[in-house]
């Protein structure tokens, strides 16, 4: 599968709500990774990292029970020659229920973010995800997120 059909059917398939669809376009033993400053996995973990594609369609079905009206965006993607795909993209949905240490509180989010993916010809090796550490950090310490309400301070 070419570059632009894997992101389009993964993209796709987070618009669709369909952890499985998605997870199939990663490789069986690839690896998932938030890195930034206030991962979304469990409590004192360092970072939030899945590896295999079982464990990956896990962890993108909690996103989805989190985010239930997730939507994705892929705003720019570019490809390099080391097999890298670097895409930018924005996510927005209802936080409606917890994910890890990410408490639900029922606003609509709104997160811009960078994903960079080393790919093979079967699939997804690796997904690194660079949310906006703001908002992690925000949602996590009961700050405002991104797009505060009416009169909510920052």
């Amino acid at each position: 599968m070419t570059q632009e059909l894997l992101l389009t059917r993964y993209e796709r398939g987070l618009n669709l709500h369909d952890h499985r669809d998605c997870a199939e376009c990663f490789v069986e033993d690839a690896v998932r990774e938030f890195l930034t400053a206030a991962p979304c996995g469990d409590e004192g973990a360092a970072s939030h990292r899945v590896r295999g594609r079982a464990a990956i369609r896990q962890d993108l079905g909690m996103l989805m029970r989190a985010v239930p009206d997730i939507s994705v965006e892929v705003v720019s993607a570019g490809y390099g020659s080391d097999r890298r795909l670097w895409t930018e993209w924005r996510v927005r949905g209802t936080h409606a229920a917890d994910w890890g240490r990410w408490r639900a509180d029922g606003r609509r989010i709104e997160v811009l973010g960078v994903s960079v993916f080393r790919l093979s010809n079967a699939g997804f090796l690796e997904e690194r995800l660079y949310w906006d550490s703001a908002f992690a950090r925000g949602r996590r310490e009961g700050l405002p997120g991104l797009r505060p309400e009416v009169g909510e301070a920052l």
